[in-house]
């Protein structure tokens, strides 16, 4: 073959390498000069079909910051709500009554009835249901509050159901315990004193008379030891009263920042760990309330002489607590039927 002919067939194989080599740099460069689109623009279709790109990653802070703003846009209203409640609450001296209550313990026949039914049929403490907040926990609680009380607030948590009956030391039940501690801050920041009450506390006869005014802070106990300034007592934070001073309200602050050291226990096992802490860091002075006055089942003593609350407290379980504190009911019914006979 001569060498005329070789170049002849050389050269068709030489200009398709030239030309695939064109197209190719061509193609590279119209992709890596195109608009890219980020990873996090997924595409998504709508019901016709037809493709809609997701937010972009410049406009993600954006939402976020408006998610943030609208949250607390809607805090500060709540908060608004709950300081104009606390004025309607209030008595001539700023004090408020306070309880909690989720929609189990507000269900038909559950421990709400019997809570506000206890003041009906105490000894003549029927006009301080007028200084009794109700917080509803959830939405049907609100509901059921409004029906049977004038003075209902909703404290949804955000990220949480609080609406049914929780297990001992789940989150929700953690979550729901310590959000009562944050309202107590903001009465006290509000400027009035509050007795706090669990919703399965009975209230047979005035709490207050039990209260002393050298306390700043004045506890329940599952177990008294005798000397109600002896820190030795076993707390129970299901009644407390607390004044609207700048060291309770530092000790309130204190308290719940302890949550962060303890972070899977309730707010009475971390006061009960920091007490001394409290004691020695704010000069607080605590005073806790006899078992025979504020009583409970798990130091029961049932004089009712002498008793103005009676806690279902130290039993575990809803349907428990209703069966054994009825009981107590039915006790004080008959004892006030036979020696507080108007």
């Amino acid at each position: 073959m001569t060498s005329e002919s070789i170049n002849k067939t050389k050269r068709p194989i030489i200009q398709y390498a030239i030309g695939t080599t064109f197209l190719a740099s061509i193609l590279v460069v119209y992709v890596f000069t195109q608009p890219s689109t980020k990873f996090i623009d997924r595409v998504a279709r709508d019901e016709h079909g037809a493709e809609k790109l997701s937010r972009t990653a410049e406009e993600m802070p954006k939402l976020q910051t408006s998610k943030v703003l609208h949250t607390q846009e809607v805090q500060e209203s709540s908060e608004d709500n709950f300081a104009s409640m606390l004025q309607k609450a209030a008595t001539d001296d700023k004090i408020v009554i306070l309880t909690e209550v989720n929609e189990a313990f507000a269900a038909p026949n559950s421990m709400l009835d019997l809570f506000l039914e206890s003041f009906h049929n105490g000894d003549n403490i029927e006009h301080l249901l007028d200084h009794l907040i109700i917080v509803a926990m959830d939405q049907k609680a609100f509901e059921k509050c409004n029906s049977v009380h004038r003075l209902c607030y909703l404290h949804e948590q955000i990220g949480s159901d609080l609406s049914s009956e929780k297990a001992y030391l789940s989150k929700d039940y953690l979550d729901l315990v310590w959000s009562k501690v944050r309202l107590w801050q903001f009465i006290l920041e509000q400027g009035y004193s509050f007795l706090f009450t669990d919703v399965d506390a009975m209230w047979f006869r005035n709490p207050f008379r039990h209260i002393s005014v050298y306390a700043d802070l004045t506890l329940a106990t599952d177990v008294f030891y005798g000397n109600p300034e002896d820190h030795n007592n076993m707390p129970n934070t299901g009644l407390v009263f607390a004044k609207p001073t700048r060291k309770n309200i530092e000790v309130l602050k204190y308290w719940r920042e302890a949550r962060k050291r303890f972070p899977t226990t309730n707010e009475q096992t971390v006061y009960d760990k920091i007490k001394h802490e409290l004691v020695s860091k704010f000069q607080l002075k605590v005073q806790y309330v006899s078992t025979a006055y504020w009583g409970n089942f798990c130091q029961p003593q049932k004089d009712f002489t002498k008793l103005s609350t009676f806690h279902a407290c130290c039993h575990s379980g809803l349907a428990i607590k209703l069966a054994h504190i009825k009981s107590v009911i039915e006790e004080w019914k008959m004892y006030k039927s036979i020696y507080l006979k108007s």
